[in-house]
């Protein structure tokens, strides 16, 4: 009889859930992200021409950075869900423990960048100055301010796709992008301006980190009741 594992279960096996979710995702948030800048920013100092081109680039590395720890994540989903299936916790958590290390290593550095050293990242899309280059800086600290818990979020989604869990890594997934992020969109321009559309980045961010918190630790507890058991 064939031994049921996670991977046979999940009919997403062959590609990371979030992976589908963030292709329609990311064009939700990019159009809103767009009106709300068009409609925040044209009675600014700034206008909508310089936050709408220096945020495109915050989002665009902000993708980047997303897809390399994607890849990590990914990179461990075979290892997980062969483990989980053959009953192997101590592997898996290994396996779990080193994706976390990997993506948040990769976070940190892309933070002190962002943090410390934006205008390296701006200066590779044209030489610009005044206005837009402040402002290109306070988007990139303030809408990435909390990058380092995206790895954690992406690390929990893949691991529960790899244990057979796939409506919860797609809960997960869609946490951030749109579950959290939208109603952040919706309701701090209305307070901050719009600043308050760069700080719907750190807010979704936060609020998908502290979900991917709790399941984590649901899991954990689940998976060590299984380790006694075994």
């Amino acid at each position: 009889m064939e031994q049921t594992t996670p991977q046979n279960q999940s009919p997403f096996a062959t590609e990371p859930i979030g992976r589908l979710i963030a292709k329609f995702a990311i064009t939700i948030v990019m159009a809103l992200t767009n009106n709300l800048l068009v409609s925040y920013s044209a009675q600014s100092v700034y206008g909508s021409e310089i936050p709408l081109t220096a945020t495109g680039i915050v989002m665009k590395v902000n993708q980047i950075l997303i897809s390399i720890l994607v890849g990590i994540s990914v990179g461990t989903q075979p290892i997980l869900g062969y483990n989980y299936g053959a009953k192997n916790y101590t592997r898996v958590k290994k396996a779990l423990d080193i994706a976390f290390v990997l993506s948040e290593i990769v976070s940190i550095v892309a933070f002190l960048i962002f943090q410390f050293t934006p205008m390296t990242i701006v200066s590779l899309f044209g030489s610009e100055e005044g206005l837009y280059n402040e402002f290109a800086v306070m988007a990139f600290r303030i809408f990435l301010l909390l990058c380092p818990l995206t790895g954690f979020q992406t690390v929990v989604a893949v691991y529960l796709q790899a244990v057979g869990k796939p409506i919860k890594s797609a809960i997960l997934s869609l946490a951030r992008q749109i579950i959290f992020f939208v109603p952040a969109a919706l309701i701090l321009p209305r307070f901050l301006g719009v600043t308050g559309v760069l700080w719907t980045g750190p807010v979704a961010d936060g609020l998908a980190f502290l979900l991917s918190l709790g399941l984590l630790l649901y899991e954990r507890s689940l998976l060590k009741k299984a380790e006694a058991a075994a």
